[in-house]
């Protein structure tokens, strides 16, 4: 009977284990499945040639892109690549924490904590881990608030670092050292004693850190961010910024390559200017001088590019930059579409002529437009570039905006 017995659980055994066997090969695939990869990144990229090809992101690295064109994957070097754009990524939603690194550039979240030297950056998508000595201010904007209302009350050069502390109708500034952050608190050190501050009741910290310069490289905009970076890696797996930065590969929007290769017109001393308006003498007016001068505006972020306006007659120059290859611009009279003036627009390296463009009403004579196109001139072999902006015609002329001017590499 026992040896019966023993058959008989041998038998039980053996039919569970095929069981477990057979559970084990079904969860495996059904697992597979349930981890399957993330879909595909569709986006376009914007050739030097001037040519744009759109297809699903594979990979990037230091010096190539990686991309499946009609679904058969091909390779561009970066640096045959003005930028990489995520084609239709999705609006990035109101996040109520922002981080700004010491070279000008923004990171969005919901929290963050710091974790050894690295701040970690909550994000839906994954996290976000940089140095934290690369952080120089963080703000947790409140329900009502699209900017943080006390920075411009900020102390300019305050002596040490500062928490900005919320109270009922404003802030208070401490200056402190910040020597921690969690989800909970943020420790501070004043007076020789360590204060852990509630975190809810904390709008900001500022470190007394310097600036750092933008990095020479591309310019990568993310979702609800922007940094600059002197190397990006990407794949559907892991996004790293100078082997120091890592995010969500969800995050990217655009590579701007163009960026680490071109140089603002306007960050360049002019080598001569010569400025005579409609009426001579006007240019010699001391209140009236800085009228009819050139005049730079500065870039106000991604939404207002740099520009230089110039009113006729003016003839300026200034020297090529060595490598430069292409100078690039966009052209527009600076005034209402419904004024009548116009102006005309003469580019020239060294002394010959690239372009000559009329500027005009809508409407208005044969040979001016409104909008000309982007102009392009070829400056390899150039070592000066002219540009006057001259009148035309009987009319009085008037201002010309040249917008986001640049030389590119």
């Amino acid at each position: 009977m026992s040896r019966l017995v023993r058959l008989v659980t041998r038998a039980a055994v053996a039919c569970r284990l095929r069981c477990a066997s057979a559970a084990i090969a079904v969860a495996v695939p059904f697992g597979l499945t349930q981890a399957a990869a993330p879909p595909p990144v569709a986006v376009r990229l914007e050739l030097s040639t001037g040519e744009a090809i759109t297809g699903d992101l594979l990979a990037v690295t230091a010096d190539t892109i990686r991309a499946a064109i009609a679904g058969q994957p091909r390779e561009f070097p970066t640096a045959s690549v003005r930028r990489l754009v995520r084609e239709r990524p999705d609006e990035p939603p109101r996040l109520p924490l922002v981080v700004t690194t010491c070279d000008g550039g923004s990171l969005a979240g919901t929290g963050c904590r710091q974790e050894g030297e690295r701040l970690v950056i909550d994000r839906a998508e994954g996290p976000i881990s940089l140095p934290a000595n690369r952080v120089a201010r963080v703000v947790w904007l409140a329900d009502d608030e699209q900017q943080p209302a006390w920075l411009d009350q900020a102390p300019p050069k305050p002596a040490a670092d500062l928490a900005v502390i919320r109270k009922d109708g404003g802030h208070t500034f401490v200056e402190c050292a910040v020597t921690g952050l969690t989800d909970d608190a943020v420790t501070v050190v004043l007076d020789g004693e360590t204060i852990p501050v509630n975190r809810a009741k904390v709008a900001g910290i500022v470190w007394l850190r310097p600036p750092e310069p933008i990095p020479s490289g591309p310019a990568v905009t993310l979702a609800g961010g922007r940094l600059g970076a002197a190397e990006v890696h990407w794949s559907p797996d892991a996004f790293v910024l100078d082997d120091s930065t890592r995010l969500p590969p969800g995050l990217l929007e655009s590579i701007d390559y163009a960026a680490g290769r071109t140089m603002l017109l306007t960050s360049l001393e002019p080598e001569a200017v010569a400025v005579e308006p409609a009426f001579g003498g006007l240019a010699d007016v001391e209140g009236l001088k800085g009228f009819f001068a050139p005049r730079s505006v500065p870039p106000a972020g991604d939404a207002e590019p740099g520009a230089l306006i110039l009113r006729p007659r003016t003839v300026i120059s200034w020297r090529v930059p060595d490598k430069a290859r292409v100078f690039r611009v966009q052209l527009t009279r600076d005034v209402p579409d419904t004024s009548p003036e116009a102006v005309e627009v003469a580019v020239a390296i060294d002394d010959r002529e690239a372009c000559r463009i009329g500027l005009g009403p809508p409407g208005g004579d044969p040979g001016e437009s409104p909008r000309p196109g982007p102009i392009e001139a070829d400056v390899s072999s150039g070592r000066r570039l002219t540009i006057t902006v001259d009148f035309v015609g009987g009319s009085l002329g008037c201002p010309v905006r040249f917008t986001e001017p640049v030389f590119e590499q």
